[in-house]
């Protein structure tokens, strides 16, 4: 019989991570943070990318092998009828020093597309739609402005308006109506002429510059942070424009933040758990020295007005559930007092764990224990159809499973 077992996980050295006395990876999983080193990502799954192992019987084997020698047992019957043999989501520990790239995720339809036209920088024919929970403050930007605060904010930098020429092309009583198509109008044909006319996009970034510094003391916090990445990356970044033309959102610790297919978003800062379904197909527009892809950019973004949702779903006895709209995943927070136990379910589904702090025992079978301490994660088949969750001390872990 498949028991739960402890997980090994690899680490992402992105650019944008923590670094040192910030890394809040190192500090988790309980090892030293190296100089200057970024620790970026943490990724518990099966992603080919990097997928995690599994100590069996003091051997550790992939989790993909795992679930390929035993996919009832380690799955579920049901998971393995609507999703195959494969772990269908990916569970992260993220940590982020620097802002990170504005993307946007494909749906099924554009990921299969895209696979099939560019397999090397779209690794897969999956969607990624993903939650990110926040563990301490979290910034980010996400979405477009809808067309009353594109009013607002085209107000405030002429120049926009005259290199897109929205002075006398849109009417503005229209544009604060809830109506995506002008807002496909503004964004998409900044983003192309950025592409084809590069000399005026970088000039125009830097008059806006120049016109925010003039201001000095007015500076938005919005603006204070342009300014910061116009100077870690060239004018002709379009990243740039888009940092002030972007939602910026900050969310406290529990709050969650939901971003479905084709909504443009870039963390900035703040270290978080993400879940997303097993997939890493990204489609960067700017902020990054990565793979960037205008064209297939364009053809996915959601122009929808108020496209996101910051919440915080309550909690009943310490466990709190952020369910999602997908069938992937969704997530699970238990927080344990001292001595405290409580019986958990799989309902035949695989779950992935991690311990943020404290230390747990996990039962099952009555006798059967898994000990886990801090920074330490877990895979628990859908065989185990219960088991106990008793903290030694005040304790707090996550789970994904499938929803």
């Amino acid at each position: 019989m498949i028991k739960p077992s402890i997980l090994k996980n690899r680490i992402q050295h992105y650019e944008w991570g923590t670094r040192g006395k910030l890394a809040f990876i190192p500090d988790l999983i309980g090892i030293p943070a190296e100089n200057d080193k970024p620790y970026a990502e943490l990724w518990l799954g099966a992603h080919p990318t990097s997928p995690s192992q599994i100590n069996i019987s003091g051997d550790f084997i992939g989790v993909m092998e795992l679930i390929n020698n035993h996919p009832i047992e380690v799955l579920g019957k049901k998971v393995v009828e609507r999703f195959g043999a494969s772990l269908p989501f990916l569970l992260k520990i993220l940590s982020a020093e620097q802002a990170l790239s504005i993307q946007a995720h494909p749906n099924i339809q554009q990921a299969k597309q895209l696979h099939h036209l560019d397999p090397v920088h779209y690794p897969d024919e999956n969607h990624k739609p993903e939650i990110a929970i926040a563990l301490d403050r979290l910034t980010a930007l996400v979405g477009f402005l809808n067309p009353s605060e594109l009013i607002k904010r085209l107000a405030l930098y002429a120049e926009v308006q005259t290199f897109t020429g929205l002075t006398s092309a849109i009417d503005r009583s229209e544009m604060r109506e809830s109506n995506s198509g002008l807002i496909k109008q503004f964004y998409s044909g900044i983003i192309q002429k950025a592409q084809t006319e590069p000399h005026s996009y970088a000039q125009l970034i830097e008059l806006i510059e120049s016109s925010i510094l003039q201001r000095s003391g007015q500076i938005s916090e919005q603006e204070r942070l342009f300014l910061e990445l116009k100077n870690r990356y060239p004018s002709s970044d379009i990243g740039l424009i888009m940092v002030l033309f972007m939602n910026l959102v900050h969310l406290e610790s529990g709050q969650a933040l939901f971003t479905s297919a084709g909504i443009p978003h870039a963390y900035i800062s703040g270290n978080l758990i993400e879940c997303m379904t097993n997939s890493d197909n990204v489609v960067r527009v700017g902020l990054t020295g990565k793979y960037k892809d205008v064209t297939a950019l364009l053809e996915i973004l959601d122009y929808s007005p108020n496209p996101y949702k910051i919440y915080k779903p309550r909690s009943d006895k310490g466990v709190t559930t952020y369910q999602t709209p997908v069938d992937e995943f969704y997530v699970i927070n238990i927080c344990l007092q001292n001595k405290e136990q409580k019986t958990i379910s799989t309902n035949d589904k695989v779950q992935i764990g991690i311990v943020l702090s404290g230390q747990i025992d996990l039962i099952w079978n009555r006798d059967e224990i898994l000990s886990l301490k801090k920074g330490e994660s877990v895979l628990i088949p859908a065989c185990i159809d219960k088991y106990i969750l008793r903290s030694r001390n005040k304790s707090e872990i996550y789970f994904a499973t499938v929803n």
